[in-house]
């Protein structure tokens, strides 16, 4: 027999006539278990509380882990005890997924364990990845915009950079790498390859960061050579005009 969590919550609100009570959400869910064969491992419930922010509400966690654990399907009366915003449907949905448990919503018809409900799961997981994508590249966005103006982002300037010996906090341009980058513009403008530039560029005697490498057990720096990654690199900072 396949195992089920159940999950309710009751968040009174003022001339609201469709806020079920647990007891009535509980017993809908139950009935549902009962039709479908589902041996109900735990019941859980959170009275009285928001759906805005689900980290406050420890029934919904204790749920979700419990579903978890034991790869059973969360039983809710509707998505909207579940959640109160479809991000938040999405992240527990992926979360379910991810860990092969399944989710079923009474009052919708939802159930993810079925041929339509997997292909409900395989949309949200998209829209989960969708959203993992957005909010890499806004803080990426964010990240490049910051550097384009001077502000230090990390422990090491990028190259055509170096620290501001007046403010730790800030970058100031280094404009002997910027003339080697400006060398890479102009090969690739060229249409020479990345490896090309970077034989060019260690023909001409420009300078490349030296990097750090284990030598008998310990870190050693070692001079830099221009290597196709770097000029990669490079060129795409130069596309989001960072420098």
């Amino acid at each position: 027999m396949a195992k089920a969590i159940i999950y309710a919550r009751f968040s009174p609100r003022r001339n609201a006539d469709d806020c079920e009570s647990c007891e009535t959400q509980i017993s809908y869910c139950q009935n549902y278990c009962k039709f479908h064969k589902l041996e109900v491992l735990s019941i859980h419930r959170d009275d009285g509380l928001s759906g805005a922010n689900s980290n406050n509400r420890p029934g919904l966690q204790d749920a979700v882990k419990a579903a978890i654990k034991n790869q059973a399907v969360l039983v809710v009366y509707s998505l909207s005890r579940l959640a109160r915003n479809t991000k938040e449907t999405i992240e527990i949905a992926d979360q379910l997924h991810r860990a092969k448990a399944n989710l079923c919503s009474v009052t919708e018809k939802i159930d993810t364990s079925t041929a339509m409900g997997s292909a409900f799961f395989q949309i949200i997981a998209v829209l989960a990845e969708l959203e993992r994508k957005q909010i890499s590249e806004r803080t990426s966005s964010a990240m490049r915009y910051h550097q384009a103006n001077g502000r230090k982002m990390s422990k090491d300037c990028p190259y055509g950079w170096q620290d501001d010996p007046d403010d730790p906090a800030r970058m100031i341009p280094n404009e002997e790498e910027r003339s080697a980058i400006k060398v890479v513009s102009d090969l690739r403008d060229d249409g020479m390859s990345l490896r090309g530039i970077a034989d060019r560029l260690n023909d001409l005697g420009y300078k490349s960061r030296p990097t750090k490498k284990m030598f008998k057990g310990r870190e050693v720096t070692v001079k830099g050579k221009w290597q196709f990654g770097t000029i990669r690199s490079i060129l795409a900072r130069i596309e989001d005009n960072i420098f």
